[in-house]
């Protein structure tokens, strides 16, 4: 399937040639907007048990602990926690970033709320792949960004397995054409976003 061809070229990006806040920027802004997508799939799909059960292990979720961080919230709160404490932020947050995180915003946004389920169920199989050339890709300790290492290390754990979270909604079907028009948007948000070396 096309689509699959864009989940490669995400996954093979040159993620290390990529300043590695600007990963985290972009990953903030697609943590924000994955948990708006499952709400939408939660409303599609209001009765799907296992769909509900891995929305327990991502919306308002105590299940991301690093250092100090306790508190229950979207994954996203977890990144925001952190992302807020980096000097860098208001930097990087001004350069082409915000252009690109609102473009990619705005198109998903004009989803409607059964398309954008779909992308939700296709991440859960297709993010661990990606997150692990994500993770390969920089020292993130020694850059200071422990808690991303963590978030990602999460993450693939929480997908991945008999019980993960790919699991629990492989049972929906897909449409290749929407995930393509999904995974261009994802793509574009990478090249228009990331700021390289």
């Amino acid at each position: 399937m096309l689509y699959k061809t864009r989940v490669t070229a995400i996954r093979e990006f040159p993620w290390k040639d990529v300043y590695p806040f600007s990963i985290i920027l972009l990953s903030y802004a697609s943590a924000i907007e994955f948990a708006s997508s499952l709400r939408c799939a939660l409303q599609v799909y209001p009765t799907d048990l296992d769909l509900r059960h891995m929305a327990l292990g991502e919306l308002n979720t105590n299940n991301l602990r690093y250092e100090g961080y306790r508190a229950a919230g979207d994954h996203s709160h977890f990144l925001e926690h952190f992302v807020r404490k980096l000097p860098t932020h208001a930097h990087v947050a001004g350069t082409k970033a915000a252009r690109a995180i609102a473009t990619y915003t705005q198109t998903i946004e004009r989803m409607s709320a059964e398309h954008r389920a779909q992308t939700v169920f296709s991440r859960e199989t297709e993010l661990p792949g990606i997150f692990e050339a994500i993770l390969a890709a920089h020292n993130w300790d020694k850059h200071g960004f422990g808690f991303y290492r963590y978030y990602l290390e999460r993450h693939i754990e929480l997908d991945g397995g008999s019980e993960g979270h790919g699991e629990l909604t492989n049972q929906f079907e897909l449409d290749p054409t929407v995930l393509l028009h999904f995974y261009d948007a994802r793509l574009k948000l990478y090249t228009d976003g990331l700021q390289f070396r």
